[in-house]
């Protein structure tokens, strides 16, 4: 299969720390909780970035189950990320981003548990989003217009 290209953009609109995200249609609002400046009308875009990885891993499941003609009845993923805004604030030298991310999948299905070790071991391997954290090249270019 080709290589795919999906888009997204992103605009401030305005008012405090609020931001939309645009892709293929749909909207995301993001913003930052009142304790780090924002107005809380959304998640925040690292909150937002835990919910892809979560979103990614929970539509492989019942996708690669398919294939592999296994019943799921549910699937829940709960994650949390350690991150340390003196990083991204600028007031410490630590990282920026996420220290460490945990993800707790939960599976509700009637099939031997070997088969879902396989199964799980599939989707954490192949999640697109998984592996785009675990590092790619990111090019950066900006405008400045007066």
């Amino acid at each position: 299969m080709a290589n795919m290209t999906f888009r997204a953009t992103t605009k401030w609109t305005g008012e405090g720390l609020h931001v939309v995200a645009k892709a293929r249609g749909f909207e995301v609002s993001m913003d930052e909780p009142e304790s780090l400046g924002g107005t809380n009308v959304g998640m925040n875009p690292v909150e937002l970035l835990l919910s892809a990885l979560g979103g990614c891993m929970a539509v492989l499941v019942p996708a690669f189950a398919a294939e592999h003609g296994l019943q799921i009845d549910d699937v829940s993923i709960s994650l949390e990320g350690d991150l340390d805004p003196d990083g991204f604030l600028g007031r410490a030298d630590v990282r920026p981003g996420f220290q460490d991310v945990r993800v707790k999948l939960n599976v509700v299905s009637p099939e031997p548990r070997e088969k879902l070790d396989e199964l799980m071991a599939l989707v954490f391997e192949r999640c697109p989003v998984k592996d785009t954290l675990c590092g790619v090249p990111v090019s950066e270019t900006y405008t400045i217009n007066a």
